[in-house]
């Protein structure tokens, strides 16, 4: 039997065994599914790349000047500037809102050389460390409780930790936050006392624990300073000396949709509602 006779034989021999038939059939329908799969994930990743070329970027960073104080006296200031910069590809309305974060630590309460109990004004020593120890870096460690380590046998222990809290201008501020006083670019923060006039421009307005920018920001643009510097009043008591302090800046940038107005939860009787109407495209 040739070589030709030989693979007419085994073809004939394959027909005639439906269940290899069947087996081949199977894979035969699986590679075809599988690869019509493939290309349709493809397309589909195509189609979504095509369109995200075709959008502009959103994108804003806060910008901020500002040397960390190690040693800060009472009565004196530092300087930390705030601004927003727009590095996207489109406009954007941007507003910022601020947060404080404060740990004090224990005071000695008996003075080790009388028998008064006054205290003598330093802060209580620690040879071991606590189960969590304060990290500088990371605010979720500023607990109650926590020690911070200053050398292998000097440790302090939080007494008074307050954590995300909102700034609110003008408003309340939990002790002893009101003598960390925040200084404001002079001219160019405004509230519902102090409104802007109609020839103000390039201005923020503070209103339920937002900054808002009065612009919209172009590609490339920045804002004037929000901050300008923050001071360690001279009423700030002994009883926090060596506490940590940390203002951190949030930020929130919208395209010029209307959605802005849902989305940052403004009603009509706000002023950043009034503020923003004429700048928005509200598909007319």
């Amino acid at each position: 039997m040739n070589q030709k006779e030989k693979r007419q034989h085994l073809l004939r021999t394959f027909v005639r065994s439906k269940g290899l038939f069947a087996c081949f059939s199977l894979v035969l329908s699986l590679l075809l599914v599988v690869g019509s799969t493939y290309a349709w994930i493809t397309s589909a990743d195509e189609r979504v790349n095509r369109t995200d070329a075709n959008q502009r970027r959103l994108s804003a960073i806060v910008e901020e000047d500002f040397d960390q104080v190690f040693h800060w006296s009472p009565g004196t200031t530092k300087e930390k500037n705030i601004r927003v910069r727009n590095t996207g590809e489109m406009p954007a309305i941007v507003r910022i809102s601020l947060k404080e974060f404060f740990v004090g630590f224990e005071t000695d309460v008996t003075d080790k050389h009388r028998t008064t109990d006054n205290g003598n004004g330093n802060l209580k020593v620690y040879g071991s460390p606590s189960a969590t120890t304060i990290d500088v870096n990371k605010t979720e460690t500023w607990a109650v409780g926590n020690t911070y380590e200053i050398s292998a046998n000097t440790h302090y222990k939080a007494a008074v930790a307050l954590l995300d809290q909102t700034y609110s201008y003008k408003g309340t501020r939990t002790e002893p936050l009101p003598t960390i006083e925040l200084n404001f670019e002079a001219g160019k923060l405004f509230d519902q006392e102090n409104p802007p006039a109609a020839s103000d421009k390039q201005y923020w307005y503070y209103e339920k624990g937002y900054f808002y920018y009065s612009e919209v920001l172009q590609p490339k643009e920045v804002t004037p300073n929000l901050l300008d510097s923050v001071s360690l009043s001279s009423a700030y008591v002994n009883q926090y000396k060596g506490a940590l302090y940390r203002l951190t800046s949030e930020m929130d940038a919208h395209d010029l949709t209307k959605e802005l107005i849902s989305d940052w939860s403004l009603t009509n009787s706000d002023y950043a509602y009034t503020l923003y109407q004429s700048k928005l495209d509200h598909g007319n």
